[in-house]
């Protein structure tokens, strides 16, 4: 037994160390700055609180955290409900349905950044989706340059980006449920949406969890399309928790104020992964 424990242990070590050197470390690097006033040029200075302090009246820190809250609940029960809804149907046994499964899933391989001038260009004022709408007699939409539009335009490319993704997660869930119950529910008389209300949905409870915890990190940490498509505009309607971290660290070279944003955007997702973990942990004990 101990020797296999050994080469357990050897076997785990390169992703441990891996673990270790870009995320551990740079996490306890990262709040201790938080105390620092810190530029590049200069060592480290403590300054305890002070960041924090200016942090909490920093009007631009609230509505940056504000968007961050707005984004997450544009984009992660639009990604939960619609990748379940995809997987469900791209889960049935047609002709040439694994084509139909590439071409949604192409999205995710496409790069974040070529995916963000692409839409940014379907969305300006001559592009394809007001062209469209002025066949119907609407006027220009202000997509990116509208305080009103520019979130739930972001929000609306990072769900199109994203479904593939999570559908695939659904997939393999979907797999696992048997195809005898939905028969038997055929038997009884249930139509199609009787038979995913009754039937995909509970069994599916477990991933459809896991999914939305997933996109809510992810939105959390969504900065790429933020960058290229906006600019974190118009009038920061659209400047994020990390896009401020960006604006902070990169632009102002104030590493000491950035790693406190960074540090508050830690807790928030680190608060929320446990609350879901917590759920999670009840609903499973209720089972049992």
């Amino acid at each position: 037994m101990i020797y296999r424990a050994w080469h357990a242990w050897l076997f785990l070590l390169p992703a441990l160390l891996l673990l270790l050197v870009f995320s551990i470390i740079p996490i306890f690097w990262v709040i201790y700055l938080g105390f620092t006033d810190y530029n590049v040029f200069s060592p480290p200075q403590w300054v305890g609180i002070e960041n924090f302090q200016a942090l909490f009246g920093d009007s631009k820190f609230w509505t940056a955290l504000k968007n961050t809250f707005l984004y997450w609940i544009l984009v992660t029960p639009a990604i939960t409900i619609f990748s379940l809804f995809l997987a469900v149907l791209v889960n049935q046994k047609l002709v040439g349905i694994k084509l139909y499964r590439l071409s949604f899933y192409f999205p995710v391989l496409v790069s974040v950044v070529i995916t963000a001038l692409l839409w940014k260009w379907m969305f300006a004022t001559d592009g394809i989706f007001n062209f469209l709408f002025s066949l119907i007699g609407v006027g220009p939409v202000s997509w990116l340059t509208s305080s009103s539009m520019a979130m739930i335009s972001v929000a609306i490319v990072t769900v199109w980006q994203g479904l593939g993704y999570y559908m695939l997660i659904y997939l393999a869930g979907l797999q696992s449920v048997s195809n005898e119950l939905y028969e038997a529910a055929e038997m009884d008389g249930a139509g199609f949406g009787r038979k995913q209300w009754s039937i995909t949905i509970p069994a599916m409870k477990p991933i459809i969890f896991f999914v939305s915890v997933i996109s809510t990190m992810g939105a959390f940490k969504e900065f790429t399309l933020m960058l290229v498509m906006t600019g974190g505009g118009p009038v920061n309607a659209t400047t994020t928790l990390v896009y401020l971290v960006f604006q902070e660290a990169f632009e102002q070279i104030n590493f000491g104020y950035a790693s406190a944003i960074a540090t508050v955007l830690f807790v928030i997702i680190l608060l929320i992964t446990l609350v879901n973990m917590k759920i999670q942990d009840k609903k499973g004990e209720g089972r049992v």
